[in-house]
């Protein structure tokens, strides 16, 4: 995918699927201030175990993605 067609989905509750066949379910946030010429994203979920840590899974570009969905409807995927 590329930034703009990922774009439109930052900061929403979605389900990315990634080229190496990960699927990952969360928040996603977009930064663009390292200046080397792509976006890095990351997809921001809730704690696996209880009292736990959020899980971050940084994402360097746009290119790894090959589908994103609205999970706006799945609790696991709301931040």
């Amino acid at each position: 995918m590329t930034d703009q067609e990922v774009q439109p989905y930052l900061g929403k509750p979605v389900r990315v699927h990634l080229a190496d066949g990960r699927i990952l379910a969360g928040t996603l946030h977009g930064d663009e201030s390292h200046g080397h010429g792509h976006v890095h994203y990351a997809v921001v979920s809730d704690p696996i175990a209880k009292g736990g840590d959020k899980v971050t899974e940084v994402l360097h570009g746009a290119a790894q993605i090959t589908e994103i969905e609205d999970a706006a409807d799945d609790p696991a995927a709301v931040e």
